[in-house]
């Protein structure tokens, strides 16, 4: 590759290579921080910063500058920079103390959220660039087009990291391993792979007509698919009437394959209609079966919301809940603005899919710089509304989802438990422990009540004893809204039964606890049982409710070692 070839029309500058190695040198840098725990990484602030715009920033002039128009394009990145760099400061602000603090999910929300404000805010430089801005076919085509470069580069990454193995393997076969050295190191690895993947977006760059072939050949993939998806959508709800929606709720994840099967349809929708202008790509027949299947999108939408109302009503707001609505909101007003271009221009309407399209997007860009503002910030709502169920006297304190609050809620989590310690004093040393230490749980639902409003019991109609009850209640390590089995069988053959509570993830997906509970002399105890299936169950709720039981003896005996005790758990096996 030659300086001759980022000289030639509507190609980038050499600058941009160099700005592609300098961010791989700042990549390193960051990296090098933080595995020595030193400055930014000790400083999340900084830390959230940096990282923000040394990555972003680049990514924007890689994907859309040019000789003609590189003075635009970096005023443009420069403000949008700014804006993400404010609100990574707040982030990383959430993040104090630190390292007290969990930051798995305020990084991973922070990653994706950002990654979309990111690349819509390319889009519309890109326009902007171009003097088209507002224009939605140029929208529509810079998308498509910094999607597949960005995908291609990140190939073009991935592929220049394997022959550089390979490169170092087969020297290392014979006895210099000299690169193998070389090229595991940070320094040389992380600026080498962020520099190949810089010249490859800027190769691809230079293709936009293979760009556009790709692009076109997806939407003739995506072209046969949404008339399946809008077959699934109106066979599904015609289903509906028959069966109830008590079977879709009791999943636990109704509510998400409905927002799934709607963000599918909405998006072959876009993709096989494009701004809506062009000829219609299929048999009138067809096209008017598909806008009439489009419109199920809002009953989808409507169950789905019907869904997070219920789980809204009986636990409140959560973090991942505020996702939830989001997404819903947002394909919906997708799905509320192609109904009423149906309405109003029947066979036509694909003519209102420009304005509907970039109106929700530019909504959709907003909603990711608000969350991660103080003006939009789910885990101060999600705080609000689980301490609002305390105070009502909804769930008791101690039923407090602690566990989600020290690792999902972040800095307003910290926040809370310091001041509730600092009430509690000396008052309370279990309370102050769970604070400090929570035990995990799937949910935060009050235990006793998720529990026992999901156990069957094998026999029916079992008698259970109530002191069994809450030690069972007051023991569970997991609270799961999925079917669970309380068997009564004789294990050690005494000729009093043991109790068995086996609780399943969801229906077919698999065991996900089993105790053993028996009777001592000082009262009910527990143990956990090991798990050992030989078939995958597709039924595995109905198979434990009805499955022949059948009590296996030891194959091995307990080992004792100088009053050190090991021994093989009992397994129940069911056929």
């Amino acid at each position: 590759m030659t300086t001759r070839d980022f000289e030639a029309h509507e190609r980038p500058t050499r600058a941009l290579l160099w700005v592609s190695l300098l961010q791989g040198a700042c990549l390193y840098f960051l990296y090098g921080s933080a595995e020595a725990q030193r400055w930014p990484a000790t400083d999340p602030i900084w830390f959230f910063l940096l990282t923000t715009l040394v990555i972003v920033a680049p990514l924007m002039l890689l994907l859309s500058a040019t000789r003609e128009n590189w003075r635009g394009v970096t005023r443009d990145t420069v403000i949008a920079s700014a804006v993400l760099a404010l609100l990574a400061v707040y982030v990383g602000s959430q993040a104090e103390p630190f390292p007290k603090l969990s930051l798995g999910n305020l990084i991973g929300v922070y990653v994706i959220t950002t990654a979309i404000a990111a690349f819509k805010l390319v889009v519309y430089i890109q326009c902007r660039a171009d003097g088209l801005w507002g224009s939605y076919p140029s929208l529509f085509t810079n998308s498509w087009r910094s999607f597949l470069i960005g995908v291609l580069g990140s190939i073009f990454a991935v592929f220049f990291y394997l022959i550089l193995m390979l490169w170092a393997a087969l020297f290392d076969i014979i006895g210099i391993d000299f690169f193998d050295d070389l090229f595991s190191e940070a320094w040389f690895l992380i600026p080498s792979v962020t520099f190949a993947f810089g010249v490859g977006a800027l190769l691809f760059r230079r293709h936009t007509r293979i760009i556009d072939s790709i692009t076109s050949l997806l939407h003739s993939l995506i072209k046969l698919l949404l008339p399946l998806a809008v077959m699934v959508s109106v066979v599904f709800l015609s289903a509906l009437p028959f069966t109830g929606l008590a079977p879709l709720w009791e999943t636990g994840s109704g509510t998400a394959l409905l927002l799934w099967l709607l963000a599918l349809m909405l998006f072959f929708t876009n993709a096989v209609y494009q701004d809506g202008r062009e000829a219609v790509p299929y048999p009138v027949f067809l096209h008017r079966a598909i806008y009439i299947g489009i419109c199920t999108g809002l009953i989808l939408s409507v169950l789905a919301f019907y869904g997070l109302f219920l789980r809204l009503q009986d636990y409140g707001w959560t973090v991942e809940r505020c996702w939830a609505f989001v997404t819903w909101l947002l394909l919906t007003l997708y799905a509320l603005g192609y109904v009423v271009g149906v309405i109003r221009r029947r066979d036509a309407w694909t003519e209102d899919l420009a304005r509907t399209n970039t109106v929700v997007g530019l909504v959709l860009l907003v909603i990711m710089l608000l969350t991660n503002s103080p003006l939009l910030d789910f885990r101060k709502s999600s705080l609000a509304s689980q301490i609002a169920r305390v105070e009502s006297g909804e769930i008791e304190l101690r039923d407090f989802d602690f566990y989600y609050m020290k690792h999902h809620l972040a800095r307003p989590g910290y926040l809370y438990g310091e001041r509730l310690k600092a009430q509690i004093g000396d008052s309370d040393p279990d309370l102050i422990a769970e604070i400090d230490n929570p035990q995990f749980r799937t949910g935060n639902e009050a235990p006793p009540r998720v529990l026992w409003t999901h156990v069957r019991s094998r026999p029916e109609g079992l008698t259970i004893p109530p002191e069994l009850r809450d030690f069972i209640s007051d023991s569970a390590v997991y609270r799961l809204d999925g079917p669970s089995v309380l068997l009564a069988v004789d294990l050690d053959e005494d000729g009093a039964d043991e109790y068995v509570l086996i609780q399943i993830w969801s229906e077919g997906w698999g065991v996900a606890t089993a105790n053993l509970f028996f009777q001592t002399s000082g009262g009910w105890n527990s143990v956990a049982l090991s798990v050992e299936e030989d078939r995958w169950l597709e039924d595995l709720h109905n198979t434990l409710l009805t499955g022949e039981v059948e009590i296996k003896t030891q194959r091995f005996k307990d080992l004792d070692i100088g009053g050190v005790r090991f021994s093989v758990g009992p397994t129940l096996w069911l056929e």
